[in-house]
C-alpha cells in the first residue's frame, strides 16, 4: 500500500514538473519535503483549506485542481469525499453554504444565485450534485410585471457552478423547455445528463393554487441543451425522482417519480385542499417509455407522502427508498 501510494504521489510530482514552464524554476511543493510527499499531504486537505490555498503558489493551484487531485486521490486508494451543501430558501438573496463532513466546523459560503429585479421569493427549486457540479433548477417564485401580484410563477431557469475552480460562480444554462417548480429530478447514470418531470407554480405561500404539468425532459450537459421527452401519464407536482440502477425489465434503468398531487378540490366548496397520488410510475431509460409501479399506500392509510430518503452505495446505485411521516418511516421499499 506504501509503494502505491508513493508511486502514484510521484506520477503526480512529475506531472507537475513536466507543465511547469521551462523558464520558472521548479520550486518545491512545500520546502524541506519530497514533492511525493507533500502531494499526498496537500490532496488530504479539507475541501475549505483546498479553495483557501490554491492562490499560494502556481504549483499548488494546479495539485489542488480537479484534474489533478482526483487522480492522486483515486491512485492512493482514498475513500470518496463527500460534500454537504445547504441551501436557503431563496438562494438568489442568502448564499449556499458547503461542509466537508472532514472539517466540520469549517462552513464554506458560496455566492448567492444572480438575482433579477423583477423576481423574488424563490423556492422549490431543485438542487443536486453531478460530478464536481452543482445545479439549481427551476423553481417557484413571484414576479413583480405579472398581475395578480400574489400569485406564484414557475422557473425554468437552470444554474450550475463548478466546485473545482478556483473562483466560485453560478453558470446560467440554457433554460428548461418548460417552467417548473416541486418536480422530480435526478442524474442520469450515463454522466453529465439531469432528468427533470412534472411539477408547476406551486409555492409555500399558495399550497393549492397554481399549475401542473406532465413533461419530461432531460439536460445534455455536452450539447448544453434540454431535450424532450415522453409525458408521464398524468399530470403530477409535489414529487419526487430517483434513478433505480436495473429495476426495469431486462436490467433497464428507471427514472422513478413517487408522491405528489396531480389535481385539487375543495373542502365545503371554499378551502383548496390538494388530491395526493398514492402510485409510483418509472420511464425505462432505454425505451423511453413510462409504466406504473401501484400503489405506495392503501386508501385511508395516509393522507399523502413524506420525505422520501434514497438509500445509495458508492457507487451512486440506489439500493432502498424510505417513506417517511413525520419523524417516522412509514414504508421502505428495497430496489434489487
Amino acid at each position: 500500500m506504501a509503494s502505491s501510494s508513493s508511486s502514484g504521489a510521484g506520477r503526480v510530482a512529475g506531472t507537475l514538473a513536466l507543465r511547469t514552464s521551462s523558464a520558472v524554476p521548479a520550486a518545491s511543493l512545500i520546502p524541506g519535503l519530497p514533492d511525493d510527499v507533500a502531494a499526498v499531504i496537500l490532496c488530504l486537505l479539507t475541501f475549505p483549506d483546498q479553495s483557501r490555498l490554491r492562490a499560494t503558489s502556481r504549483a499548488w493551484r494546479l495539485l489542488l485542481s480537479a484534474a489533478s487531485l482526483l487522480p492522486l486521490r483515486r491512485s492512493l486508494r482514498l475513500p470518496r469525499r463527500h460534500l454537504l451543501c445547504l441551501f436557503p430558501t431563496d438562494p438568489s438573496l442568502a448564499s449556499p453554504i458547503l461542509l466537508d463532513p472532514a472539517a466540520p466546523t469549517a462552513w464554506w459560503p458560496l455566492p448567492p444565485l444572480p438575482c433579477s429585479p423583477q423576481l423574488y421569493g424563490l423556492a422549490n427549486f431543485a438542487a443536486l450534485s453531478v460530478g464536481r457540479h452543482l445545479y439549481v433548477l427551476g423553481g417557484s417564485c413571484f414576479d413583480a410585471r405579472s398581475y395578480p401580484l400574489g400569485h406564484p410563477s414557475p422557473s425554468a431557469a437552470a444554474y450550475r457552478l463548478d466546485l473545482a475552480h478556483s473562483r466560485h460562480y453560478w453558470e446560467r444554462l440554457p433554460d428548461m423547455q418548460i417552467p417548473r417548480g416541486s418536480f422530480a429530478c435526478a442524474p442520469a447514470p450515463s454522466g453529465g445528463v439531469v432528468i427533470v418531470a412534472g411539477g408547476g407554480s406551486r409555492h409555500p405561500m399558495f399550497p393549492s393554487n397554481g399549475s401542473r404539468t406532465d413533461s419530461t425532459e432531460w439536460y445534455d450537459a455536452t450539447a448544453r441543451a434540454w431535450c424532450g421527452a415522453a409525458s408521464m401519464p398524468r399530470h403530477r407536482a409535489g414529487c419526487v425522482g430517483f434513478v433505480a440502477h436495473g429495476a426495469g425489465d431486462g436490467g433497464e434503468d428507471e427514472f422513478w417519480v413517487m408522491g405528489g398531487y396531480d389535481e385539487y378540490t375543495t373542502l365545503g366548496g371554499v378551502v383548496p385542499t390538494d388530491v395526493y397520488c398514492r402510485n409510483a410510475v418509472a420511464l425505462g431509460l432505454w425505451s423511453g417509455k413510462w409504466r406504473e409501479i401501484g400503489d405506495m399506500w392503501e386508501e385511508g392509510e395516509r393522507r399523502r407522502l413524506g420525505p422520501v430518503a434514497a438509500l445509495s452505495t458508492d457507487d451512486g446505485r440506489i439500493t432502498e427508498v424510505f417513506m417517511l411521516d413525520g419523524n417516522d418511516i412509514f414504508r421502505s421499499v428495497k430496489l434489487s
